[in-house]
């Protein structure tokens, strides 16, 4: 029997080893992420591809104000080009990503349904002369109104190019034309929106506000018919007929600027309730506040006889507010009052943040901070950074957690807001490798 070398049976292992040994890693979506985050799109070194037309096709989308992101990727990701697309998604936080691969394609989106990134998705698997047709076809669906696309790097027939030309340039102007209008009107139309929603959020916080007076006024109601004194029924009737006003002008506060000058109206109306009820219980009527003072509890400004008063302290110096008797005894005994949650543009925050037009306290600079009210009890320290749960869930409070009052509406953060996503087989591609 032939006997080997032991030195020619190691080489032989070696020489099968690295024949086996794994190509270069492929890019991970850190990486795709991080890159594209800057410049719109990732190309994955080795992969020869148009930069230039692919730069054009994402800065024409994000120049008009929205967010399409393109990864470009050697080989299938081990997941497939549908995951990959909604990791890079994940780590982006907004916006749309596609994600082209040797034989896949997928999209994931916050901003599209899964019907519109399909429909776009066939489209550019229509499209077979490379990668950057198929994004420009995709884009082209998405954000533009375009029935045609112009194929990207085609190259001209002689006899005829001139002609040929020309019409591509002037397809490729009239697209941009038609995608800088929709973007217009897109745009328009979103601002449109959100400043509805922003009155409207502010009118149902308003009307809120409204309805809780109307009991308050029930409340001092019966305790000043107990009494014999007439400054008290004075300040209560006083009370209402601002209230009355207030409701009346209600139907007419259809801007901000009018809701705000209700909510300073109810402010006056708040301080008139509270005259009445110390003179009611015999103590003494609470100064009247300046016009740009608010009367109302710190944390919640539908709680009644906001006649104590606290200091809240932060990093840009000390404040004196009002909170009503019913949280000022509870930060007395050490515990923590919970803030009304407020809605403003999709999002709850605590009362105090909230804008003026929305019945808040205004101070939206308003993060990290502690309390002391009248100089005795526990100093608390709440932290109402913008980083919280727009759901107004949970926020920091005294060194731990405390659940605050929603009026509803889910999270938005990046892990559970709605997301679409479709992907398949690429029909054509023209991949090529440096």
């Amino acid at each position: 029997m032939k006997r080997h070398h032991p030195f020619l049976l190691a080489a032989v292992a070696a020489l099968v080893l690295l024949s086996a040994a794994p190509a270069a890693a492929q890019a991970s979506p850190d990486e795709a992420a991080s890159v594209a985050a800057d410049q719109g799109y990732y190309v994955e070194p080795g992969l020869d591809v148009d930069e230039d037309a692919i730069s054009d096709v994402v800065r024409a989308v994000r120049d008009a104000g929205d967010e399409f992101y393109v990864i470009l990727l050697l080989d299938d990701p081990a997941g497939g080009a549908t995951t990959f697309a909604g990791s890079v998604l994940t780590r982006l936080g907004s916006g749309t990503v596609l994600v082209l691969s040797e034989n896949q394609y997928g999209m994931e989106s916050f901003d599209f349904s899964e019907e519109e990134i399909r429909a776009a998705l066939e489209r550019g698997n229509d499209q077979d002369s490379g990668d950057a047709a198929f994004a420009a076809a995709v884009a082209s669906a998405l954000y533009a109104d375009a029935t045609t696309v112009t194929t990207v790097g085609g190259a001209s027939s002689s006899g005829g190019g001139s002609k040929t030309g020309l019409f591509v340039i002037l397809g490729i102007v009239a697209a941009l034309v038609l995608l800088v209008w929709w973007a217009i009107r897109r745009q328009r139309t979103a601002s449109e929106r959100s400043a509805q929603r922003l009155i409207d959020e502010a009118r149902a916080e308003i009307r809120a506000q409204l309805d809780a007076m109307a009991n308050t006024i029930l409340e001092i109601s019966d305790r000043v018919s107990a009494t014999d004194t007439k400054q008290d029924n004075e300040y209560l009737e006083l009370g209402g007929v601002t209230y009355r006003t207030a409701l009346e002008e209600f139907d007419q506060a259809l801007d901000l600027k009018a809701l705000e000058e209700m909510a300073d109206r109810l402010d006056e109306a708040r301080w008139q309730l509270d005259a009445a009820a110390a003179v009611a219980w015999g103590r003494e009527v609470p100064p009247k506040p300046e016009k740009e003072v608010r009367h109302q509890c710190f944390f919640d400004p539908n709680h009644p006889e906001a006649t104590e008063i606290a200091e809240i302290t932060t990093s840009a110096g000390t404040k004196k507010v009002r909170v009503c008797k019913d949280d000022a005894e509870k930060l007395r005994r050490g515990q923590q009052p919970e803030p009304r949650m407020i809605r403003v543009a999709g999002r709850n925050v605590p009362a105090p943040m909230a804008p003026r037009s929305h019945g808040g306290g205004g101070m939206d600079w308003l993060g990290l901070f502690s309390v002391l009210v009248g100089g005795m009890g526990q100093q608390r320290s709440y932290d109402w950074s913008r980083s919280r749960s727009s759901s107004g869930g949970l926020f920091r409070s005294g060194g731990g957690t405390s659940r605050g009052r929603s009026s509803g509406g889910s999270s938005r953060s990046s892990s559970s807001r709605s997301r679409s996503r479709a992907g398949g087989t690429r029909r054509g591609g023209g991949r090529r490798r440096r």
